[in-house]
C-alpha cells in the first residue's frame, strides 16, 4: 500500500491511513479532472423537455408506456464545460435514438440534465431534486469531477443506482451502488503509463495543475502504475495556467530524460507547455486524456505524434458499435463535440438499456423502477463487456464492481486521428489496480 505519511502501526493508525489515502485519491483525481476541464463558470440546471431541443428526449408513437426518467449531472457549463457537456449531449441523443425505435420495451426514456457547475453544494441539492422531485430511477452517464463523494451516501440511502458516466472519484471503486463502464479515475492512470510502454518509451512522468496542492498527490497514482509496468518515473511537475513561462519545467524533464509526458491540464495550457519545450529542443512523447479533446486540436501541429489514452471507446474508426453511434449523433446531436466524454455518455445509455433488457427477459413487468435496474445489472453476469465496448466488468450485489485495467489508444498522425494499436481495448495482465485498502 502506498503511504502518504510516516506509518502509524496501531490499528487506529491503519484505519486513518486507509481513510487518508481514499480521501487523498478522491481529491487528487478530482483536481486533475478539473484541471483537464478548466475552471468552472456559470450555468444552471437543465429542465427536461421533449422533441429535438432542450435537455430532454422525445418519444415516438411506438413508445406508449410510462416514461423511464433518468438523471445525469456534471459540470456542463463554464470554461471547457462544452467538452464535458458532450457526455450529457450524447446521452440525450442516445435516448432520442432509442425512443425513435419504440423506447425500451415500449417505455420512452426521458433524460433530465443537471449542471452543478463543479460546486459540491449545488451537486448535492440537484441530486436530491432528481430523486425527490423528478423521481428518476437511476443516475446515468454523469460527468463528475469527484463531487459524487459529496452525495454518495444520500443516493445509496435512497436505493437509486449510479450507472456509467465519467468516473473520476474513488467512490466508483468502493461503493456497490456505483456501476462504472470504464476504468475509474483511481485506476485510469494506468492507461497513461501503459501508453508510454506501448509506444516504446522507458520513462514516464506528468505535468499537472499547480493551482491545487492535491494535484501533486496524483503523481503517486502515476508512480504506482509506472513502477508496476517496469518504467522509470521521474517526479511529476506542476504547471500553472497563469504562468508565462514553463522553461524550468521543460529543462528539468529534459535533464531527467523523461521520454513520455502526460499533460494533466487544459488543452491551451498543455499546448503552451509543449510549444515552449519544443523551442528548448525537448520533444518527448506527449500523452493526453481525450475526454476534453476537440476536433480542432487534432490539426494543431503541437499535438503531432501525441497519444490519446482513453477509458472509453474511440469515437472514430470501425470499432464495435461506432457506426451506430456516429449515425445517431449525426441525426440527433449534429453539433455535439465528439470525444471520449461523448462515447462515455453513449455507452452509459447502452449499459442502462442492456440491464433493462435483461430484467425484462427474466420476467420483469410493468413500470420500470430502480429495483428493475438493479436486477438487470446483477443479471448481466461476470465480465460483461457490452459486445467489446467496455472493459469487462462484474456487478455483484453488495460488493464494489470488479473490472480489469483496459484502455483504448489513438495517435495524432498527419493532422488526423489514427488507431495504430487497433480499435479494441488493450488490457493489462499481472498489474493490480491501485490499492484502496
Amino acid at each position: 500500500m502506498l503511504r502518504l505519511s510516516r506509518p502509524d502501526r496501531t490499528s487506529a493508525g491503519r484505519r486513518k491511513r486507509v481513510a487518508g489515502i481514499r480521501a487523498g485519491v478522491i481529491v487528487a483525481a478530482a483536481a486533475v479532472a478539473l484541471a483537464a476541464c478548466g475552471s468552472s463558470g456559470g450555468g444552471s440546471s437543465s429542465e427536461p423537455s421533449t422533441g429535438s431541443g432542450g435537455g430532454g428526449s422525445g418519444s415516438s408513437a411506438g413508445a406508449t408506456g410510462t416514461p423511464i426518467k433518468i438523471g445525469t449531472i456534471g459540470q456542463y457549463s463554464g470554461v471547457a464545460g462544452d467538452t464535458s457537456k458532450a457526455t450529457a449531449d450524447t446521452l440525450t441523443a442516445w435516448a432520442k435514438y432509442v425512443n425513435a425505435q419504440g423506447g425500451i420495451h415500449g417505455h420512452p426514456v426521458q433524460v433530465i440534465v443537471k449542471d452543478d457547475q463543479a460546486d459540491a453544494a449545488k451537486s448535492v441539492a440537484m441530486v436530491k431534486d432528481l430523486v425527490e422531485n423528478d423521481h428518476v430511477v437511476a443516475l446515468v452517464g454523469n460527468h463528475e469531477s469527484g463531487l459524487d463523494a459529496a452525495w454518495a451516501k444520500y443516493i445509496d440511502s435512497k436505493n437509486v443506482p449510479v450507472v456509467g458516466g465519467v468516473a473520476t472519484g474513488a467512490t466508483y471503486n468502493t461503493d456497490p451502488n456505483f456501476f462504472p463502464i470504464g476504468n475509474t479515475g483511481v485506476n485510469g492512470d494506468h492507461a497513461y503509463a501503459n501508453a508510454a510502454k506501448l509506444f516504446g518509451k522507458t520513462s514516464f512522468s506528468e505535468v499537472y495543475c499547480a493551482e491545487f496542492p492535491a494535484c501533486k498527490q496524483a503523481d503517486k497514482l502515476s508512480s504506482y502504475y509506472t513502477q508496476q509496468l517496469g518504467l522509470r518515473h521521474p517526479t511529476g511537475l506542476g504547471i500553472a495556467a497563469s504562468a508565462t513561462s514553463y522553461a524550468a519545467q521543460c529543462q528539468q524533464m529534459k535533464n531527467d530524460n523523461t521520454e513520455a509526458v502526460f499533460t494533466a491540464s487544459s488543452l491551451d495550457v498543455s499546448e503552451r507547455f509543449i510549444q515552449q519545450c519544443k523551442s528548448q529542443g525537448y520533444s518527448p512523447l506527449y500523452i493526453d486524456n481525450p475526454q476534453n479533446w476537440k476536433a480542432n486540436a487534432t490539426s494543431n501541429p503541437v499535438w503531432e505524434g501525441a497519444v490519446l489514452a482513453s477509458d472509453a471507446p474511440l469515437w472514430f474508426g470501425d470499432g464495435p458499435g461506432t457506426a451506430e453511434y456516429l449515425a445517431a449523433m449525426k441525426q440527433y446531436a449534429p453539433d455535439a463535440i465528439l470525444n471520449a466524454s461523448g462515447t462515455a455518455g453513449w455507452i452509459s445509455g447502452l449499459l442502462f438499456k442492456a440491464a433493462l433488457d435483461k430484467a425484462f427477459d427474466n420476467g420483469a413487468t410493468g413500470d420500470v423502477t430502480s429495483q428493475t435496474v438493479y436486477d438487470g445489472l446483477y443479471a448481466l453476469g461476470p465480465n460483461f463487456d457490452l459486445g467489446g465496448m467496455v472493459t469487462p466488468v462484474t456487478y455483484t450485489k453488495g460488493k464494489p464492481m470488479q473490472q480489469g485495467l483496459c484502455a483504448w489508444y489513438a495517435q495524432v498522425s498527419g493532422g488526423k486521428l489514427t488507431a495504430p494499436k487497433g480499435y479494441k481495448p488493450i488490457c493489462l495482465t499481472g498489474v493490480k489496480p491501485f490499492p484502496l485498502s
